[in-house]
């Protein structure tokens, strides 16, 4: 059950409780009342349709939640793409391949004493929308990535890249991220023994998962994906931090950072009274990877950065997460790093 208050400074607080708890009316009340002692009218609104932007919609025959960001799509576009709203003809924006290869050699623009230009300004302004539509919209996580990277001078063609990234969000504007739903796997989706697979195609699980990915060449970054009862909680594309030699080395840093993820995600499931008895998966598509993991080998060339495993070894033997290998046309963090 879920509970929104609002006081009159326009401050927004969400509480959620177990709905067979006795007297929640009237601790909903006195809450209020409370409140509303110390920081003016305070009003309480049962099972929110919104919260902070993000509109809530409730499928009660499904058991299912989805949050999407209609209204705020729709603001950036008044500003920024007025011809989503107006139907009329879109500007020529790039978009499919020639929309990767743009983003992909965007640089920054030559800076100067000057401040930045009123184009530089709206670029900037609109990619400060995007992060925040992105929250939803895991899709377009690898144009807000590149466009960030230039984002301190952001280059003439950046507008048309990250209007070209609105143009999608606005397609899919009533389409979110879903959580629960009867469909659902009720155990996770791997098995105890270390050398199997682990097929994605089966239903999502209710229980917390992670897959990381990463590239090594022209674009060094690693994806992480954290799902929990069957929608992502966390998706980010991030740049490697470290020079690198080996495909191998970046996927190890990518599970790595997801293992960081997986125990911070477990303190808040703790704080949230759900309980964590079981290890949580962090998948990767990269076998040497894996078996590196657990020392099943350790080639001459990993030698040097296998200290840089030492965290997540410490979480594998304290059986807080289980590395998996699962194939790539089932990686579900990959198109975080790549088109």
């Amino acid at each position: 059950r879920a509970l929104r208050l609002r006081s009159t400074r326009h401050d927004d607080l969400l509480f959620s409780e177990d709905a067979s708890l006795d007297r929640h009316i009237s601790r909903t009340l006195c809450l209020c009342a409370h409140l509303s002692a110390l920081f003016g009218d305070v009003r309480y609104d049962p099972n929110p349709t919104s919260f902070k932007g993000f509109c809530i919609t409730h499928d009660r025959p499904s058991r299912s939640l989805t949050l999407t960001l209609p209204q705020k799509i729709v603001e950036a576009a008044r500003q920024h793409l007025p011809e989503l709203l107006d139907g009329q003809p879109l500007p020529p924006l790039p978009s499919g391949k020639k929309l990767n290869a743009i983003a992909d050699a965007l640089t920054l623009a030559p800076r100067t004493s000057r401040p930045l230009s009123p184009h530089q300004v709206r670029t900037q302004q609109l990619l400060g929308s995007l992060k925040f539509i992105e929250l939803l919209h895991p899709g377009i996580s690898l144009l807000i990535h590149r466009l960030s990277c230039v984002m301190s001078s952001p280059p003439p063609e950046a507008y048309d890249v990250a209007r070209a990234a609105l143009a999608t969000a606005f397609a899919e504007r009533d389409v979110g991220i879903t959580y629960g739903g009867l469909a659902l796997s009720a155990s996770p989706r791997f098995s105890a023994a270390i050398a199997a697979h682990v097929d994605l195609a089966e239903p999502a699980p209710a229980a917390l998962e992670a897959l990381a990915d990463a590239t090594w060449g022209d674009h060094n970054l690693y994806g992480i994906l954290l799902t929990f009862d069957g929608g992502a909680i966390l998706h980010q594309t991030k740049k490697l931090a470290l020079i690198v030699d080996s495909s191998m080395e970046a996927e190890g840093i990518a599970s790595s950072k997801a293992g960081e993820c997986v125990s911070y995600a477990h303190e808040i499931l703790r704080a949230l009274g759900v309980p964590v008895d079981a290890p949580t998966l962090v998948g990767t598509d990269n076998l040497a990877n894996m078996r590196v993991g657990f020392l099943r080998s350790a080639p001459t060339r990993a030698r040097h950065f296998m200290r840089r495993y030492h965290a997540l070894l410490q979480r594998l033997a304290a059986g807080e997460v289980a590395l998996r290998y699962v194939n790539t046309e089932h990686m579900a963090a990959d198109f975080l790093t790549k088109w």
